[in-house]
């Protein structure tokens, strides 16, 4: 168990004495020296038990100033308008229910004074934005790897999908060297060395030490010779880690994977840690030890089989991910291959749902397609398929599949246009422009190169007043337009701004029109709109319904909020059978359950404060020292240090004052008292319950009903100095918690000032308790420089004594051999 008794401890003290001691004279010379410096020793034990003390009760009062303050925050704050006691609006007539046949079609809501004076007597038309959805699926809603060579002999990485470790200074940061690709779509490559000092940078960029720096700021990854990104793979070259710190924290490899450790020369972990011990480990400003250089490993070829035998792939089919292990076994076919895949893709996701097929064979060479389809072996276009994971070395850039980790039957939105398989253009290439143009806006920055994510966030954010949407599950493009209403517009436009083609119809198919396949002359569609909202409003005894036309479905109307969801009455001639009104009344429910949390909550202060003032301090219990925590077990200290801790803060000025201003906060005989009490909300009868208070549920909801305004100013009332009326139930206790636990402004609640809190972080280390401990922590550090002051005076005097007594006894060995000659 922790303490706080460090310094008086038998091993702290057993610790200052150095050397032997009693070799020559027989005495026990530390226990002699222990019983003379007892007096010291006591005292720091003293102050120790002083100190816990008052941690102790520093820690009571900030329990109770942190009910305090969470009571505050919770039932007088606009933060909580839920539970907001003291607010008007808390208490106002906040569920209003529409009435009438045609009721369903409304939705209403609010805290109006007026819910009678208007009424809805017919919708003639929704409000509709401009919106479009693509009519053809986007995708072939098949997902195709690229080509598969079961001869291929592939160079691989022997660092991809593992992982190292480095230590910097005392804290150990795992470093996975991850295979795939990263949260945008790029691949992680370990072909040569730029990519792998790429990868393995963006790896460490991705591992944060704190400060707001990452292990990329400490550690430098190079490459002898650094090559370009289109070496070949398996071009060899030398890693090395270099230190970038300046602050003087040793830097080391601290462990890994033990394939990453086979990579770099090391045999396995016991390798690692003798050299550890010899400081091979440690990396410098100019790289590793030799050690972990000149031995690396980090290519290794593998044959089509090696790579995939036994490996976990996994497949996320309709939002479920499931893993297979594949099975090669040399002579296999891609039609064997194929036919493994399903069986076991139809043991995770059931018979028949997903079909694996070899495609574009020749010889060895060939394709995996799989296609989403029904049980009855029809095509199944809605289903998701993608390929999730795989072990290193099966998919991503040059695994043995030739597919990219993400690859799926859907559009693949970290895929670039060109890979996208929406271009049609095979003369394009990654640098051309890519023309969008909608309402006349140009969307700026676009390639062919670019991803189709951010070809639909570069959209979104133009000012072309548009959001676009890919609709995964249905494998559609949506356009909708920003502006509500009439005001909102689609306009897909044949030209750019300066005159050129737009490649709208290459991007989102038949939606944006037809393309010339020779000219490339783009006929849009004609512009869609959108529509206002027509409603009929009757006012009060008017005789004519008013017409509305509003951008959005949902508006105000006189103080409520309205939502209307279909048409009635289309003509607005007033019919009352047809008519939807308003019935606003108080909810009861919420307000009930917020008064009776709140008396939950503030009868647990009262018991609380009062259990801390009445509770007598049994003088038979002390904080313990650790020699006496040493005798004892762990149950034993914590029930001993539960009784220590009682009585701490008994008859304590503050918390009386507390208990006395919450069981007095509702004045005995006053009005105030009186009416509460017939509202349903009383003081305890039973005295040992000091102050607590009592709903009656029936009669406060009654009160509710028929006494609704009175029942809100005896809570929200506000004091008036001027006339000398206090003010309500929460306004005084509003007074009582900020008194003792507000924490707002120079000088805080006095439980805040006497003991800090959280939330009040500076008062954490200023507060009238704190530098009390800080007193004390200043004597106890001058006495444990006695005690050390004092110990090795003893300790000089007996060594003193111990030599003189040796002299002697070889004095006397000498004298009785010359006296026997």
């Amino acid at each position: 168990m922790a303490s706080v008794y460090n310094s008086v401890t038998n091993s702290s003290y057993s610790s200052s004495v150095r050397g032997f001691g009693g070799l020559a004279s027989g005495l026990d010379r530390d226990s002699l020296i222990e019983g003379m410096t007892a007096a010291t020793r006591a005292k720091i034990a003293k102050q120790e038990k002083s100190k816990q003390t008052l941690l102790w009760k520093q820690d009571t009062y900030r329990s109770i100033s942190t009910k305090l303050i969470e009571f505050s925050a919770k039932y007088t704050s606009y933060t909580n308008p839920d539970t907001n006691i003291s607010s008007a609006a808390f208490w106002a007539r906040s569920s209003v229910t529409p009435i009438g046949t045609n009721s369903k079609y409304v939705q209403v809501s609010g805290s109006p004074s007026n819910s009678s004076a208007a009424s809805v007597v017919g919708v003639k038309q929704l409000a509709q934005k401009a919106s479009v959805v693509s009519g053809n699926y986007v995708t072939e809603g098949k997902l195709s790897t690229g080509e598969i060579d079961l001869n291929e002999i592939k160079t691989v990485s022997t660092l991809e999908g593992e992982s190292l470790k480095f230590q910097i200074g005392n804290k150990t940061f795992n470093v996975p060297l991850n295979s795939g690709t990263d949260q945008d779509g790029n691949p992680y490559d370990f072909s040569n060395g730029t990519q792998t000092v790429k990868s393995i940078t963006k790896a460490l960029e991705g591992i944060s030490i704190g400060g707001g720096k990452t292990l990329a700021d400490m550690i430098e990854v190079t490459a002898d010779p650094a090559g370009t990104a289109n070496d070949p793979a398996g071009t060899p070259f030398k890693l090395d880690f270099k230190s970038k710190d300046t602050a003087g924290n040793e830097i080391c490899l601290a462990g890994g994977s033990l394939g990453a450790l086979k990579a770099l020369g090391i045999e396995n972990g016991e390798a690692l840690v003798e050299l550890g011990k010899q400081g091979k480990t440690v990396i410098t400003a100019s790289g590793m030890a030799d050690e972990l250089t000149t031995n690396q490993n980090l290519f290794k070829p593998l044959s089509f089989q090696e790579q995939v035998d036994g490996k976990k792939m996994s497949f996320t089919y309709n939002g479920v991910t499931k893993s297979i292990l594949l099975s090669y076994k040399a002579g296999d076919s891609m039609a064997d291959l194929a036919k493994d895949i399903e069986g076991k893709l139809a043991k995770e996701f059931g018979t028949g749902r997903i079909e694996v097929k070899a495609t574009d064979v020749t010889g060895d060479k060939g394709k995996l397609q799989f296609t989403t389809q029904n049980p009855d072996g029809t095509n199944d276009r809605s289903s998701d398929l993608a390929i999730s994971s795989a072990d290193s070395g099966v998919i991503g850039k040059g695994g043995a599949l030739n597919v990219a980790e993400g690859e799926s039957n859907r559009l693949r939105m970290n895929a670039t246009f060109l890979e996208s398989g929406l271009n049609t253009d095979p003369s394009k290439s990654k640098t051309d422009p890519l023309n969008i143009t909608i309402n006349g806006v140009d969307i700026k920055g676009l390639t062919y190169g670019s991803s189709i994510s951010e070809i639909v966030n570069k959209i979104n954010a133009s000012d072309a007043g548009v959001t676009v949407s890919y609709l995964r599950n249905a494998d559609r493009f949506s356009i909708v337009s920003k502006e509500e209403g009439a005001s909102g517009k689609i306009e897909f436009n044949a030209k750019t701004t300066d005159g050129q083609n737009t490649d709208n119809v290459k991007l989102f198919g038949s939606l944006a029109g037809t393309q010339d396949p020779v000219t490339g002359v783009v006929t849009p569609p004609a512009a869609v709109k959108g529509e206002d909202a027509v409603i009929y409003v009757k006012y009060g005894d008017s005789s004519a319904p008013v017409e509305l036309t509003r951008g959005s479905n949902s508006f105000n109307l006189d103080g409520l909020n309205v939502t209307v969801s279909g048409t009635f009455n289309e003509t607005g001639v007033y019919d009352k059978d047809q008519e939807v009104t308003f019935n606003a009344k108080t909810d009861t429910d919420k307000i009930v359950k917020a008064i009776s949390d709140m008396i939950k909550d503030y009868n647990d202060i009262i018991k609380q404060v009062n259990d801390q003032v009445s509770t007598r301090p049994n003088r038979k219990y002390e904080p313990l020292t650790d020699q006496q925590k040493e005798q004892m077990k762990d149950s034993q200290i914590e029930k001993w240090e539960e009784e220590a801790k009682k009585g701490l803060l008994f008859n304590d000025p503050e918390l009386r004052s507390l208990s006395d201003s919450l069981r007095f906060v509702l004045s005995a005989g006053s009005e105030d008292q009186r009416k509460l009490e017939s509202f349903g909300i009383s003081t305890s009868k039973d005295y040992s319950e000091q102050g607590s208070l009592v709903l009656d549920e029936t009669k406060f909801r009654a009160a509710l009903e028929n006494s609704a305004e009175d029942l809100k100013n005896l809570f929200i009332k506000k004091a008036d100095k001027t006339t000398g009326e206090t003010g309500g139930f929460m306004s005084r206790l509003t007074t009582i918690t900020d008194n003792y636990a507000s924490t707002k402004g120079a000088v805080k609640g006095s439980l805040i000032e006497k003991a800090g809190s959280a939330y009040s972080p500076n008062s954490i280390l200023s507060n009238t308790i704190k530098k009390s401990i800080d007193g004390i922590d200043s004597i106890i550090e001058r006495l444990q420089s006695q005690l050390q002051t004092e110990t090795d005076r003893y300790v000089k005097q007996f060594t003193t004594l111990e030599t003189l007594i040796s002299q002697m006894n070889s004095q006397s060995s000498w004298l009785s051999s010359v006296g026997g000659q």
